[in-house]
């Protein structure tokens, strides 16, 4: 019985142990009601909230890292009612709750990194080139990118819709 047993114990110890997967990249929390995502254009400005994010960062395992998030479309603040129920129905906010990115691959650039990923507005999705720096503190650190985006490429094209929305984010995280 012994014959059997101990060459199984260490098959099933030797096959468990290859499947391991390892990934260095540290899972970042937002810090809520710090953050903010924000937008400019040459005929208003305005920001979103109800950030959902899973940020796998490691500036120093890249491969591994990952940045996936995703902004409630109901929460658009303009400073002016009628243009956020406009600007809710131009992304058909009733149907297409969330906006989207997810990473595919994240590079280190000479400014601080990029992630490429896909951007889903509505029922599209495009690829997007995000530059980012991400500076440790004490307790945590901070993302902070800037990006811009066209309204139109995403079928958002209601009368008074800008042509470009440049983007800015400011993000808070704890580990």
């Amino acid at each position: 019985m012994k014959k059997i047993v101990y060459p199984a114990l260490i098959a099933i110890v030797i096959a468990t142990s290859a499947f391991k997967v390892v990934n260095s990249a540290s899972l970042w929390k937002v810090k809520e009601d710090t953050y903010s995502v924000k937008f400019t254009s040459k005929k208003f400005d305005g920001t979103f909230k109800g950030l959902k994010s899973e940020l796998l960062f490691d500036e120093n395992d890249l491969t591994n890292s990952k940045l996936m998030a995703t902004i409630d479309v109901n929460t658009i603040n303009t400073g002016n009612g009628m243009r956020n129920g406009h600007a809710k129905k131009g992304l058909d906010a009733q149907t297409f709750k969330t906006v989207k990115f997810v990473s595919t691959s994240i590079t280190k650039t000479s400014e601080g990194y990029q992630a490429i990923g896909k951007l889903t507005i509505k029922d599209v999705t495009k690829e997007l080139r995000i530059p980012f720096t991400f500076n440790k503190n004490s307790d945590g650190g901070v993302f902070a990118g800037n990006f811009s985006v066209k309204p139109s490429e995403f079928n958002v094209t209601r009368s008074g819709t800008p042509e470009v929305l440049d983007f800015q984010l400011n993000i808070p995280v704890t580990k």
